[in-house]
C-alpha cells in the first residue's frame, strides 16, 4: 500500500508530535507500507533534533516552503534562529494568544498553498492508496479533505490533540474564526475514512459532541513509548548524595510552576528537602515561567537547560530520582501528555500534579503510580513530596502495561485498519 503522509511537525523538527508522527511512519513502513511525507520546510523553530533524522532514511521526505510567522521575529531581531527563539518566549503570552487571533483555523494555515500545490504535484504524478493527515496544525486537514475529494481518495485523519472542543478553544481566535473552525471540524470528521486519536478521552469527546455514529470508525492509537528507544540505555546507580526531581517539555503561562515552588520553599525552610536536592527542567520555557522562578526564593536549587535531544532525554530520565508530570485541573478528561509513557517505562516514581479525575490519572493508578494531586494547591504538592522523599529508599513496584502501550504493537493495530479501508476502497472501483 503507498500512503502520502501529511504533517507539518516531522523531523529534524523536535518534540511530541514530530516523535509520533516519525514513530507512525517508521512502523507502518516495516510492514511492508510505501510512505511518501509532506512536511514543513526550513522554518524558525524551537529546537531542531538531527538525531531524528538518521531514522527517516527510508522514506521520500518531501519539505514544502513556509511563510513562517516565526521569521518576523527573525528579521525584527536581525540575528539568527537562536535569538529569534530567545525574542519569542520572552514576549508575553497575551501577545502570543493576540497573533493567533489573526489567522483563520491555526497560525500554520499560510502553509497551505505550497502545500495544496506540492500534494496535488505528488498524486497526480503516482499512484497512491490513502492520504495520512496529522494534525495539529488542524488547517492540514482541510487540504487533506480537499485532495481526497479531488483525487477519489480515502484519507485518514490523525488528531494528536483536541480542536474546537479544547477547554479554552474560547480563548483562541474571533467569534467568525472559531465558527469556521467549527464548521470544518464536523465536515472533517464526517468524511474521513477513520479517526486516529492519541487518547481514549478525544474519542469519546467527539463522538459524543458531533456525531455517535463517529464511535465506529474511530481508533485509538496512544503515543506510547518505542521500546528500541530504551534497549541501549545505560543503568544507573541511585546517588544518595543528590536527589533530582525533572521535567520535560514545554510550560505555558496557563500550566504555572507557582504552587509547586511555593510547596517547594515551605520544604527548604522546614529543612525537610534531601540532601542534594534539584528541581531540572528541560526544555524552552516562556517569560513568565522564567519570573516564576526568579520570584520564587528558591531559584538555587531550581536548574533550568535548554531543550535536548530526544536520546539525552532519555537518559537524563533515567539518571533522575522522579519525575514531573503537568496537567491543568480544567484540562479536558482526555489529556494525556506524550511524556508519561516514556516515564512509566523508564520505571522511576512520577510526582503527578493533574487533576484525580481523567485519563492520566488512571493511566498511573493502572501502573502502580500513587503520587498525584492537584497542581493548582501548594498544600496538597506538600503533602505529596513529603510522602515521595520519606519513600524514596523504599522498592516500588511498579506494573506498566508496556507491551499494551508499545508504539510497534499499537502501528501493527493501526495498520489492519488501512488495509482494510483500502480493501474497501479497492472493492468500490
Amino acid at each position: 500500500m503507498k500512503i502520502l503522509y501529511i504533517s507539518y511537525f516531522y523531523p529534524p523538527l523536535a518534540g511530541p508530535a514530530s516523535l509520533r508522527n516519525l514513530k507512525t511512519v517508521k512502523y507502518l513502513s516495516q510492514l511492508g507500507n510505501t510512505i511518501d511525507v509532506l512536511t514543513v520546510g526550513n522554518i524558525v523553530y524551537n529546537f531542531y533534533d538531527n538525531g531524528l533524522l538518521a531514522k527517516c532514511e527510508q522514506n521520500r521526505i518531501i519539505h514544502i516552503p513556509s511563510f513562517d510567522p516565526m521569521s518576523i521575529l527573525e528579521k525584527l531581531s536581525g540575528k539568527n534562529k537562536t535569538m529569534s527563539n530567545n525574542i519569542y518566549h520572552q514576549t508575553p503570552e497575551r501577545i502570543k494568544l493576540f497573533i493567533r487571533h489573526l489567522y483563520p483555523l491555526d497560525d500554520k494555515v499560510l502553509w497551505l498553498p505550497n502545500l495544496l500545490k506540492t500534494a496535488k504535484k505528488t498524486l497526480a504524478g503516482d499512484s497512491y492508496n490513502l492520504i495520512y493527515v496529522s494534525c495539529g496544525p488542524f488547517s492540514s486537514a482541510v487540504a487533506a479533505r480537499y485532495l481526497s475529494k479531488h483525487f477519489k481518495l480515502p484519507y485518514v485523519l490523525d488528531m494528536r490533540d483536541y480542536w474546537t472542543l479544547l477547554n479554552d478553544y474560547n480563548l483562541q481566535g474571533t467569534y467568525l474564526n472559531r465558527l469556521h473552525s467549527q464548521h470544518h471540524e464536523k465536515r472533517i470528521l464526517k468524511d474521513a475514512a477513520l479517526i486516529v486519536t492519541a487518547t481514549k478521552g478525544i474519542a469519546e469527546d467527539i463522538s459524543n459532541h458531533f456525531n455517535k455514529e463517529l464511535q465506529s470508525k474511530t481508533f485509538v492509537l496512544y503515543n506510547g513509548h518505542d521500546e528500541e528507544d530504551f534497549s541501549t540505555l545505560p543503568k544507573m546507580e541511585t546517588n544518595h548524595d543528590q536527589y533530582t526531581l525533572s521535567y520535560f517539555g514545554t510550560i505555558t503561562a496557563k500550566r504555572s510552576l507557582k504552587w509547586l515552588l511555593r510547596a517547594l520553599k515551605n520544604l527548604k525552610q522546614e529543612n525537610k528537602l534531601p540532601v542534594g536536592f534539584s528541581f531540572n527542567l528541560y526544555g524552552n520555557y516562556h517569560r513568565e515561567t522564567y519570573q516564576e522562578i526568579q520570584q520564587s526564593g528558591i531559584e538555587e536549587i531550581v536548574k533550568v537547560t535548554p531543550q535536548i535531544t530526544h536520546k539525552e532525554a532519555l537518559a537524563v530520565m533515567q539518571a533522575s530520582d522522579a519525575l514531573l508530570l503537568l496537567i491543568n485541573s480544567d484540562s479536558p478528561k482526555g489529556t494525556l501528555t506524550s511524556k508519561v509513557f516514556e516515564y512509566l517505562r523508564i520505571g522511576k516514581t512520577i510526582l503527578a500534579l493533574i487533576p484525580k479525575q481523567g485519563e492520566a490519572a488512571e493511566l498511573l493508578k493502572e501502573s502502580g503510580q500513587n503520587f498525584i494531586c492537584p497542581m493548582e494547591s501548594s498544600v496538597a504538592i506538600k503533602k505529596e513530596l513529603e510522602k515521595l522523599f520519606a519513600q524514596r529508599d523504599d522498592e516500588h513496584h511498579f506494573h506498566y502495561l508496556a507491551e499494551k502501550y508499545e508504539r510497534k504493537k499499537q502501528v501493527e493495530e493501526l495498520n489492519q485498519k488501512l488495509q482494510k479501508i483500502n480493501k474497501t476502497q479497492f472493492n468500490n472501483t
